[in-house]
Protein backbone atom coordinates (compact mmCIF):
# COMPACT_ATOMS: atom_id res chain seq x y z
CA UNK A 1 0.00 0.00 0.00
CA UNK A 2 1.08 3.33 -0.63
CA UNK A 3 0.27 6.75 1.43
CA UNK A 4 0.44 9.72 0.67
CA UNK A 5 -0.75 13.45 1.28
CA UNK A 6 -0.97 16.20 -0.66
CA UNK A 7 -1.35 20.03 0.75
CA UNK A 8 -3.50 22.49 -1.16
CA UNK A 9 -3.36 26.32 -0.96
CA UNK A 10 -5.66 28.71 -1.86
CA UNK A 11 -5.50 32.56 -1.30
CA UNK A 12 -8.81 34.69 -1.95
CA UNK A 13 -9.21 37.96 -2.35
CA UNK A 14 -11.89 40.16 -3.12
CA UNK A 15 -13.54 37.39 -4.09
CA UNK A 16 -10.64 35.91 -6.77
CA UNK A 17 -8.22 33.42 -6.22
CA UNK A 18 -4.50 35.37 -6.26
CA UNK A 19 -2.62 32.21 -5.14
CA UNK A 20 -3.09 28.55 -5.75
CA UNK A 21 -0.68 25.82 -5.08
CA UNK A 22 -0.78 21.97 -4.70
CA UNK A 23 2.49 20.20 -3.11
CA UNK A 24 3.07 16.98 -1.99
CA UNK A 25 3.43 16.44 1.94
CA UNK A 26 6.38 15.16 2.84
CA UNK A 27 6.30 15.75 6.35
CA UNK A 28 4.56 12.76 8.34
CA UNK A 29 6.23 12.85 11.41
CA UNK A 30 6.64 10.35 14.62
CA UNK A 31 3.38 11.04 16.56
CA UNK A 32 1.80 9.59 13.29
CA UNK A 33 2.89 6.41 13.26
CA UNK A 34 2.94 5.59 17.30
CA UNK A 35 -0.63 6.88 17.07
CA UNK A 36 -1.11 4.36 14.44
CA UNK A 37 0.69 1.77 16.30
CA UNK A 38 -1.30 2.28 19.25
CA UNK A 39 -4.67 1.64 17.49
CA UNK A 40 -3.54 -1.26 15.56
CA UNK A 41 -2.15 -3.01 18.19
CA UNK A 42 -3.41 -1.99 21.03
CA UNK A 43 -0.44 -1.22 23.09
CA UNK A 44 0.61 1.41 25.47
CA UNK A 45 2.90 3.75 23.67
CA UNK A 46 4.31 7.46 24.99
CA UNK A 47 3.68 10.44 22.61
CA UNK A 48 4.64 13.86 22.98
CA UNK A 49 1.89 16.58 22.33
CA UNK A 50 2.10 20.45 21.26
CA UNK A 51 3.13 21.71 24.85
CA UNK A 52 6.36 18.78 24.63
CA UNK A 53 4.73 16.85 27.67
CA UNK A 54 4.76 12.89 26.98
CA UNK A 55 1.90 10.82 27.67
CA UNK A 56 1.41 7.02 27.78
CA UNK A 57 -1.67 6.17 25.57
CA UNK A 58 -2.77 3.51 27.98
CA UNK A 59 -4.59 0.54 26.58
CA UNK A 60 -8.16 0.89 25.03
CA UNK A 61 -9.70 2.30 21.50
CA UNK A 62 -8.44 6.19 20.55
CA UNK A 63 -9.27 7.59 17.26
CA UNK A 64 -7.22 10.70 16.06
CA UNK A 65 -10.09 13.63 15.26
CA UNK A 66 -8.66 16.65 13.58
CA UNK A 67 -12.21 18.34 13.41
CA UNK A 68 -12.02 21.39 15.58
CA UNK A 69 -14.49 24.55 15.56
CA UNK A 70 -13.08 28.08 14.75
CA UNK A 71 -11.61 30.70 16.42
CA UNK A 72 -9.46 27.94 18.00
CA UNK A 73 -5.49 27.06 17.06
CA UNK A 74 -4.87 24.43 18.85
CA UNK A 75 -5.52 21.24 16.97
CA UNK A 76 -6.88 20.99 13.19
CA UNK A 77 -4.80 22.04 10.62
CA UNK A 78 -2.40 25.13 12.03
CA UNK A 79 -0.15 27.36 9.90
CA UNK A 80 3.20 29.23 11.18
CA UNK A 81 6.03 31.65 10.26
CA UNK A 82 9.14 29.36 10.99
CA UNK A 83 11.65 27.98 8.48
CA UNK A 84 12.87 24.62 10.66
CA UNK A 85 12.82 21.82 7.73
CA UNK A 86 10.56 19.53 9.43
CA UNK A 87 11.91 16.18 11.69
CA UNK A 88 10.55 13.19 12.39
CA UNK A 89 10.12 13.94 16.29
CA UNK A 90 8.60 17.33 15.28
CA UNK A 91 5.69 17.76 17.90
CA UNK A 92 4.42 21.00 17.28
CA UNK A 93 5.12 23.96 14.27
CA UNK A 94 8.43 25.94 14.91
CA UNK A 95 6.58 29.46 14.99
CA UNK A 96 2.11 28.97 15.35
CA UNK A 97 0.44 31.86 14.02
CA UNK A 98 -2.19 31.76 16.63
CA UNK A 99 -5.73 32.91 16.36
CA UNK A 100 -6.88 36.54 16.45
CA UNK A 101 -7.44 39.54 13.98
CA UNK A 102 -3.92 41.40 15.90
CA UNK A 103 -0.65 42.21 14.18
CA UNK A 104 0.34 38.67 12.98
CA UNK A 105 -2.59 36.79 13.79
CA UNK A 106 -5.31 35.21 11.53
CA UNK A 107 -8.88 34.21 12.13
CA UNK A 108 -9.23 30.43 12.47
CA UNK A 109 -11.91 28.89 11.04
CA UNK A 110 -13.92 25.49 11.53
CA UNK A 111 -12.29 22.17 10.41
CA UNK A 112 -13.71 20.01 7.60
CA UNK A 113 -13.19 16.49 7.12
CA UNK A 114 -14.92 15.25 4.20
CA UNK A 115 -15.98 11.82 3.25
CA UNK A 116 -13.65 9.31 1.45
CA UNK A 117 -13.52 8.28 -1.99
CA UNK A 118 -12.58 4.65 -3.12
CA UNK A 119 -12.33 4.45 -6.90
CA UNK A 120 -11.94 0.63 -8.09
CA UNK A 121 -11.30 1.00 -11.07
CA UNK A 122 -7.52 2.25 -9.69
CA UNK A 123 -7.75 0.79 -6.97
CA UNK A 124 -7.33 4.35 -4.45
CA UNK A 125 -9.05 6.38 -2.21
CA UNK A 126 -8.49 9.46 -0.91
CA UNK A 127 -10.25 11.93 1.96
CA UNK A 128 -9.76 15.47 2.67
CA UNK A 129 -9.24 17.78 5.93
CA UNK A 130 -9.70 21.59 4.82
CA UNK A 131 -9.67 24.67 6.79
CA UNK A 132 -9.67 28.18 5.97
CA UNK A 133 -7.86 31.47 8.01
CA UNK A 134 -9.27 34.83 7.27
CA UNK A 135 -6.92 37.28 7.71
CA UNK A 136 -8.34 40.80 9.70
CA UNK A 137 -4.95 41.88 11.00
CA UNK A 138 -4.65 45.07 9.57
CA UNK A 139 -1.15 43.61 7.44
CA UNK A 140 -0.38 41.38 5.39
CA UNK A 141 1.08 37.91 7.02
CA UNK A 142 3.61 35.30 5.69
CA UNK A 143 2.52 31.63 6.20
CA UNK A 144 5.78 29.46 5.66
CA UNK A 145 4.69 26.16 7.42
CA UNK A 146 1.13 24.55 7.73
CA UNK A 147 0.66 20.93 9.76
CA UNK A 148 -1.94 19.01 10.81
CA UNK A 149 -2.52 18.38 14.71
CA UNK A 150 -4.98 15.63 15.97
CA UNK A 151 -6.83 15.22 19.45
CA UNK A 152 -5.74 12.17 20.75
CA UNK A 153 -6.52 10.37 24.22
CA UNK A 154 -7.48 14.48 24.93
CA UNK A 155 -3.93 15.48 23.96
CA UNK A 156 -2.79 17.51 20.98
CA UNK A 157 -0.59 15.83 18.88
CA UNK A 158 1.04 17.02 15.90
CA UNK A 159 0.99 14.38 12.99
CA UNK A 160 2.11 16.23 10.26
CA UNK A 161 4.69 18.98 9.32
CA UNK A 162 4.99 20.61 6.43
CA UNK A 163 7.48 23.49 5.35
CA UNK A 164 6.53 25.43 2.22
CA UNK A 165 8.68 25.82 -0.51
CA UNK A 166 7.80 29.26 -0.91
CA UNK A 167 5.94 31.55 1.56
CA UNK A 168 3.12 33.19 0.90
CA UNK A 169 1.84 36.60 2.03
CA UNK A 170 -1.52 36.24 3.17
CA UNK A 171 -3.14 40.28 1.96
CA UNK A 172 -5.36 41.63 4.82
CA UNK A 173 -8.54 41.39 4.21
CA UNK A 174 -8.35 37.90 2.40
CA UNK A 175 -8.85 34.33 3.37
CA UNK A 176 -6.51 31.74 3.09
CA UNK A 177 -7.45 27.94 2.25
CA UNK A 178 -5.01 24.62 3.35
CA UNK A 179 -6.44 21.42 2.71
CA UNK A 180 -4.36 18.02 3.39
CA UNK A 181 -6.19 15.37 0.73
CA UNK A 182 -4.58 11.80 2.48
CA UNK A 183 -4.42 9.33 -0.25
CA UNK A 184 -3.79 5.81 -0.64
CA UNK A 185 -3.26 3.11 -3.19
CA UNK A 186 -2.98 -0.65 -3.69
Amino acid sequence: MNVKAYLKIKVIKDGKCIYYRRYRSKSFVGNYILSLNHDLADVNLTLVNTSGATFGTGLGNSSLNVRDAGNDDSFGIQIGAGTTAPAITDYRLTQLIPNGIGPGQMQYQGVNVFSPVINTSNNTGYFTVARAFTNNSGGSITVSEVGLVASYFGQHVLIIHDLLPTPITVPNGSTLSIAYEIQVAT
